[in-house]
C-alpha cells in the first residue's frame, strides 16, 4: 500500500502539472488519443518478449514500447493537422481510434494478453515495486525540469499563438514539443493507473485548480497537490469498499472537482 500510494502520489505531481497545458490549450481530446496511443507499442512489446510458456515481458520493452507509439501518435496527429483542414480534435479523434484499433487487434493475436490488457486499461497500483517507484521518480523529475526550462514558451504559445509566432518562437515545433510532454505523462502514469485512467489524472486536478485560480504558478502547484492527495485517499478508499485502486485514485481526483464546483462563488 505504501509503495502504490508513493507510485501514484508521483505519477499524480507529475499529471497535475503537465495537465494545466493539456486544460489552457483545451487538448482533453488529443491527450485521451495519447492515453489510447501506447497501446499497440505494449503490445508489441509483449508479443516481441513474452515467452510462449507465458513468462512475464520485459519492462524495459514495454516502457520503449509505449513512449515510441505514444510519439507516433502525437506526430500522426500532427501530420493530419498540417496536411489538411481538419481542427486539431477531428484529427486527434481519427489517430485515436487507428491506434486503438491497432493495439486491440495486436493484442488479440497473443496468447494470455486479456490480463496484461486489463493491466494496461486499469492499472495495477498494488503491484508497482519499488523499482518502479524509482524509475517514476526520476522520469518524472527530468520531465518536470523540461516544463520548467520551456515554461515560458508554454506560457505564450498557450495564451496568444499568434503573438509568439510573430516574436519569431517556433510554434509547430513548441506544440509538438508540448504534446512530447504530455506524452511522457501517460507513458510514466499508465503503469500506476492505467491508460484509460491516467487522463483523468491529467484533467480532473488540473480543471480543479483551474477553478480556484487563474495564475499559472499557484495553478500548477494546486493541481499537483491534489493529484497526490487523491493517491493515498483513493488507495484507502478502494481498501475499505473492496474496489480497484486505481479507479478509485481517479475518482477521488473527480470528485475534487465536483466538491470545488459547488462551493465556488455563483458566476454572475
Amino acid at each position: 500500500m505504501r509503495t502504490g500510494a508513493l507510485a501514484a502520489a508521483t505519477v499524480g505531481v507529475l499529471c497535475g502539472v503537465v495537465g494545466c497545458y493539456v486544460v489552457m490549450r483545451g487538448m482533453a481530446l488529443m491527450a485521451d488519443s495519447l492515453a489510447h496511443g501506447v497501446l499497440p507499442g505494449v503490445a508489441i512489446a509483449f508479443a516481441l518478449t513474452a515467452g510462449a510458456a507465458g513468462s512475464d515481458p520485459d519492462e524495459a520493452a514495454l516502457w520503449i514500447g509505449a513512449l515510441a507509439a505514444g510519439l507516433l501518435t502525437a506526430l500522426g496527429t500532427n501530420l493530419v493537422i498540417r496536411r489538411s483542414s481538419v481542427r486539431e480534435d477531428t484529427a486527434a479523434g481519427v489517430v485515436f481510434v487507428f491506434m486503438l484499433a491497432l493495439g486491440v487487434a495486436i493484442a488479440s493475436r497473443v496468447e494470455g494478453y486479456s490480463v496484461d490488457l486489463t493491466s494496461f486499461l486499469f492499472g495495477d497500483v498494488l503491484g508497482v515495486s519499488d523499482a518502479d517507484v524509482l524509475v517514476s521518480a526520476i522520469l518524472t523529475a527530468a520531465v518536470l525540469a523540461l516544463v520548467a526550462l520551456l515554461y515560458r514558451p508554454f506560457l505564450l504559445i498557450s495564451f496568444d499563438a499568434q503573438r509568439a509566432a510573430a516574436l519569431g518562437m517556433p510554434v509547430d515545433r513548441l506544440h509538438l514539443a508540448m504534446l512530447a510532454i504530455v506524452t511522457l505523462a501517460v507513458v510514466i502514469g499508465f503503469r500506476v493507473v492505467g491508460a484509460l485512467l491516467v487522463l483523468g489524472l491529467l484533467i480532473a486536478p488540473a480543471a480543479t485548480a483551474a477553478l480556484l485560480t487563474k495564475r499559472l504558478p499557484t495553478m500548477m502547484a494546486l493541481s499537483a497537490a491534489i493529484a497526490a492527495l487523491a493517491a493515498p485517499i483513493g488507495l484507502l478508499a478502494s481498501w475499505h469498499l473492496d474496489v480497484a485502486a486505481g479507479p478509485a485514485i481517479v475518482l477521488v481526483a473527480v470528485l475534487a472537482f465536483a466538491a470545488a464546483l459547488l462551493l465556488r462563488p455563483a458566476q454572475s
